[in-house]
């Protein structure tokens, strides 16, 4: 027998030996992370919302995605939102979701963004949106849950699950051809047009019912028609802060519509440069490390002047060559940025001065203004008194890159606009309350803690004496390049300087 053979039998026998004499010997298992998204507690983390709430977080991540896209194809954005019995769909009229973006979001060992590394201010900077969506359908229900996406004349049918003894992720991808499918036979035998542009998700589950035979959704916690208030209240939310947006939701036997109140509204597009004022060496650092890790995998090296080129007042060659004389960067690559292993912070910080010395803050007003006019609209539509309703709005005062006074300004641009409305005598006595940052409508309120004050939005108001038994509507929203949240799931934020 081999010494190998009588060493491994020699540690099988103490192991046996420690078991029987009734010690606990651990051992150390690895298991997948990939497990983060497929059960229950896991996807509470994950979304930040607990499961009774997961209906409006399946309909805000959607809307966040769908609105983006539209924006991003300078299209005016058209959204309906349908929740059955048996599922949640949200359809877009943008260009359609790239099936990269798709098969990205499939792989739960990586996480996927084109907003994470950037400081800008757009709806979603986590990158986990579809990654949580994707299992949620068979969480709900194991046996028939799935996640069906319909966009570029496909149909896309995933299920996603994880391996009982693994741990780690099993998907199934079936994709249909639209314009070959059977079922787009109408009855009369003719074929039915396939979309040719959007993106139409839905999120579907077997029909269930409770012993009296009432429809149920699988989210526990509420009925139906809790559910069904919930969404609907959070769909209205977007059409508030969203005045080129027509948004149209079937709800149960319900319908609504908010048509947009100017579909030309100016905003900060997801598709526009960034600012370097916006960044401090951190941010910059991590943005940096994005593109040069995206760059090892597509095997190539970018120049540092071609990063340049994607910020707010850089897209010139002239500037560009200006600031990276004064960086001393000229004809360098991104990689030659990477000093023994890590990023070179003391060149990166001289470009990002470099960067601001040359180019002009951005002011608030840029960054887009929902406006007194589009809130008042929406507020009337829901009953409030004309004489009653207020509107008011905060800017952040920018000041110019080589300014030396005024140093309570900042370089960070923010609008904060605030709305109020009282629904009359006759209506009943509930507040309603629309928060959001950024042009998404918050499930909760975000805005738990103002500044150092530690209060948050609905304490102020009860100060105000307009409690949760009062006949109005509060609307904030907040405007703001680095919004910070404490959670992946969005669900708070802190407020300081504002």
């Amino acid at each position: 027998m081999s010494t190998k053979s009588k060493t491994s039998k020699r540690r099988v026998a103490e192991h046996d030996n420690k078991q029987a004499s009734g010690k606990l010997t651990r051992t150390t298992f690895r298991t997948s992370r990939e497990m983060d998204f497929f059960t229950r507690k896991e996807l509470v983390t994950q979304t930040g919302h607990g499961m009774d709430e997961w209906p409006c977080v399946i309909v805000k991540e959607l809307m966040d995605n769908a609105l983006d896209a539209c924006e991003e194809a300078d299209t005016a954005p058209v959204i309906d939102v349908i929740a059955d019995e048996t599922g949640i769909t949200v359809r877009d009229n943008g260009p359609g979701l790239p099936e990269s973006t798709l098969k990205g979001a499939m792989d739960f060992t990586i996480r996927v963004s084109n907003r994470e590394a950037y400081v800008s201010p757009c709806r979603g900077a986590q990158g986990n949106a579809l990654k949580t969506l994707l299992p949620m359908p068979r969480v709900l229900d194991p046996d028939n849950g799935r996640f069906i996406v319909t966009t570029y004349g496909r149909q896309h049918v995933i299920t996603c699950g994880a391996d009982a003894i693994s741990q780690q992720a099993v998907v199934h991808h079936d994709v249909v051809d639209l314009s070959k499918s059977k079922n787009l036979q109408s009855a009369a035998g003719k074929k039915k047009q396939a979309f040719s542009t959007g993106t139409d998700v839905r999120i579907e589950w077997s029909q269930c019912v409770d012993n009296l035979g009432a429809a149920l959704w699988p989210f526990g916690g509420r009925k139906m028609l809790s559910h069904f208030v919930q969404v609907q209240e959070l769909v209205h939310g977007f059409a508030i802060f969203n005045p080129h947006a027509t948004i149209r939701l079937e709800c149960g036997d319900n319908a609504f519509e908010w048509e947009a109140t100017n579909p030309t509204w100016e905003k900060w597009k997801p598709s526009h440069p960034t600012s370097s004022h916006w960044y401090a060496v951190p941010q910059l650092e991590r943005l940096i490390g994005a593109y040069i890790t995206h760059d090892r995998e597509s095997k190539r090296d970018r120049l540092v002047s071609a990063l340049l080129s994607e910020f707010d007042g850089l897209i010139g060659s002239a500037k560009r060559t200006r600031v990276l004389n004064q960086a001393g960067l000229k004809r360098m690559m991104l990689s030659e940025l990477i000093v023994g292993g890590r990023l070179d912070t003391k060149r990166i910080a001289r470009l990002l001065a470099a960067m601001q010395s040359n180019t002009r803050p951005v002011n608030s007003p840029r960054l887009g203004i929902i406006g007194e006019d589009h809130f008042r609209e929406r507020f009337l539509a829901m009953g409030v008194k004309p004489e009653s309703f207020r509107y008011c709005r905060k800017l952040e005062k920018v000041k110019k890159s080589n300014s030396k006074t005024n140093e309570k300004a900042s370089f960070l641009p923010w609008v904060l606009e605030a709305a109020f409305g009282w629904l009359g005598d006759g209506a009943s006595d509930s507040r309603s309350i629309f928060t959001g940052a950024n042009w998404s409508a918050a499930i909760n309120n975000p805005f738990r803690s103002f500044g150092g004050t530690s209060e948050g939005f609905e304490t102020v108001l009860s100060d105000m004496r307009a409690t949760s038994g009062e006949p109005v509507v509060f609307a904030l929203h907040l405007t703001h390049p680095r919004i910070e949240y404490t959670d992946r799931g969005k669900s708070a934020l802190v407020i300081g300087g504002i």
